[in-house]
């Protein structure tokens, strides 16, 4: 009939007449979906509806993609865990026979920082604890602690000979004080990054190594 006024469809029919997509793309929707909703009210308000209306799908979709809640939170923290210990490994220089022990830590934790700052939602959501935050968080986040710090202990064992400092220091102390203090930094580039950046971290590294022996 004509000249009856155009209507739009509700939200729910837009969303199921979504062109269907590869099933890999939509869990890696609802996962985003997932961490924006933690991000912003906590892990309380991340339930499957809630998912559905923030990714726009219609909720048997987020269903298809993730029967539970608990699958999909455990598949998002198994995702962010991956890509923190790639950051973690990527940032760590190679140990060569020229390299120098103080600009391997500098660039390390240059690396790691600007790595922080460039995805800072998969940062946050391992690195920085609230009231709500499930114990399968803190699970993970130790997961790539443990990474951390066998790189850590791994380069300082081969700068024992190679920086004279080094060799004077309990080396298992050495390791978890620098990991406390990249934990640290994490934060605070996070929280404070006009104040605290990834270049001045490099430069304080620096001091703080040329404080030991030659």
């Amino acid at each position: 009939m004509t000249g009856l006024p155009e209507t739009t469809p509700p939200a729910s029919e837009a969303r199921r007449r979504q062109p269907r997509m590869p099933i890999d793309v939509r869990r890696a929707q609802v996962l985003d979906a997932a961490l924006r909703l933690i991000l912003r009210d906590g892990y309380a308000a991340a339930t499957m509806e809630a998912i559905a209306r923030e990714v726009q799908l219609a909720k048997p979709r987020v269903y298809s993609a993730y029967p539970g809640r608990g699958p999909l939170l455990a598949a998002l923290l198994e995702r962010e865990q991956q890509r923190m210990v790639a950051t973690l490994a990527e940032a760590m220089p190679a140990f060569t026979e020229d390299g120098d022990v103080d600009t391997i830590l500098a660039t390390a934790m240059t690396n790691l920082l600007e790595s922080a700052t460039a995805h800072p939602d998969s940062w946050r959501l391992l690195m920085l604890a609230t009231d709500d935050t499930p114990a399968e968080v803190r699970d993970h986040t130790a997961a790539g602690r443990e990474f951390a710090l066998q790189r850590l202990r791994a380069l300082l064992d081969w700068g024992r000979d190679r920086r004279p400092g080094l060799a004077e220091l309990d080396l298992e102390i050495a390791a978890q004080s620098l990991l406390a203090v990249g934990e640290h930094a994490v934060r605070l580039v996070l929280t404070r990054p006009e104040e605290f950046t990834p270049q001045r971290y490099a430069r304080f590294t620096r001091s703080l190594l040329g404080l030991l022996p030659g």
